[in-house]
């Protein structure tokens, strides 16, 4: 084991922590919201300094949320679980991962009650609550925070947002409310439009993006592999003859042909693959479909 393994594993139980307890909140509270406007995008508040993007419908697979709940908040039972799940329509995450640590930021699109956040998010629950003010603005947010990592806001009773860049968010959110509404068909983000409608259009799947896949490659493989990719995007599905496995979807972009040739060959021995499952495209594509992974290794993935 390496000597970073106790901070990492340390790091990423507090993010499993704010997971849950981002997820219970949905179905126990609600918040005041900012004066009527434009409908915001969930979208709009991630900002473009993560190397991973998720998206996860509800649709895509109602057991993953149910599972973050009943696995790391023990005072949830599967009852509640199954209510809360009902109540997210997408998540949208961006992370980061360092040999020591998962920085996460995250906006929940989902339905949450105008109900008093301060019975769930008080003092006696080791929560503290401040006011937030983006410059210029004449409305106050309410910021959550506990002693350790975890960070949330409630913007409207349709978004919460965690982890990094809160106050970020909160920014944005201030500022393109007050636009006009009929100005909603345009997206104000800082993420690459091409991104922005991958993850958007994430209805029956889950879907992600990653710009730096070295360490995604490594968990679902178990193989250090050594390619010279530009990025890495794909989606998983729910096998519909063995609901404990994914079918994955990816798509490599290898920096030219040369490093493609050789990464085909370590991608086809990591996943033993045969050739109806690959497909090259261009010069420097790779599509591999149809993978079988165990569920737990996307859990694994996302620190769950």
């Amino acid at each position: 084991m390496r000597k970073h393994n106790f901070f990492r594993h340390a790091a990423l139980k507090r993010v499993q922590g704010s997971a849950s307890i981002l997820l219970l909140i949905l179905l126990l509270a609600g918040c005041k919201s900012a004066p009527a406007g434009r409908n915001v995008d969930p979208l709009e508040l991630l900002d473009a300094e993560s190397s991973f993007y998720l998206a996860v419908p509800r649709e895509a697979d109602n057991l993953l949320i149910e599972r973050i709940i009943t696995g790391l908040y023990e005072n949830a039972s599967e009852s509640d679980a199954k209510m809360i799940a009902e109540r997210v329509n997408k998540v949208y995450c961006g992370l980061n991962r360092s040999k020591n640590k998962m920085e996460v930021q995250a906006v929940v699109d989902g339905n949450i009650p105008r109900n008093a956040l301060q019975k769930v998010l008080n003092s006696k629950r080791g929560w503290k609550a401040s006011d937030y003010t983006p410059e210029g603005s004449s409305y106050s947010y309410k910021i959550y925070s506990t002693s350790e990592i975890l960070t949330m806001a409630f913007p409207s009773d349709k978004l919460g947002c965690l982890g990094r860049g809160v106050e970020g968010m909160l920014d944005r959110y201030d500022s393109l409310s007050k636009l006009p509404p009929d100005d909603s068909n345009k997206l104000y983000s800082d993420l690459d439009s091409e991104l922005i409608d991958y993850l958007k259009n994430a209805e029956s799947e889950i879907r992600f993006f990653a710009s730096k896949p070295q360490s995604f490659l490594t968990i679902l493989t178990g193989a250090q592999l050594d390619l010279r990719l530009i990025d890495v995007k794909g989606n998983f599905t729910t096998d519909p003859k063995h609901p404990n496995q994914y079918l994955l979807d990816l798509d490599f972009r290898f920096k030219n042909g040369t490093f493609l040739k050789s990464g085909k060959t370590l991608l086809t021995l990591a996943f033993g693959l045969t050739n109806s499952q690959e497909q090259i495209i261009g010069d420097n594509e790779l599509l591999i479909n149809d993978i079988r992974i165990d569920k737990q290794q996307l859990y694994k993935l996302l620190s769950l």
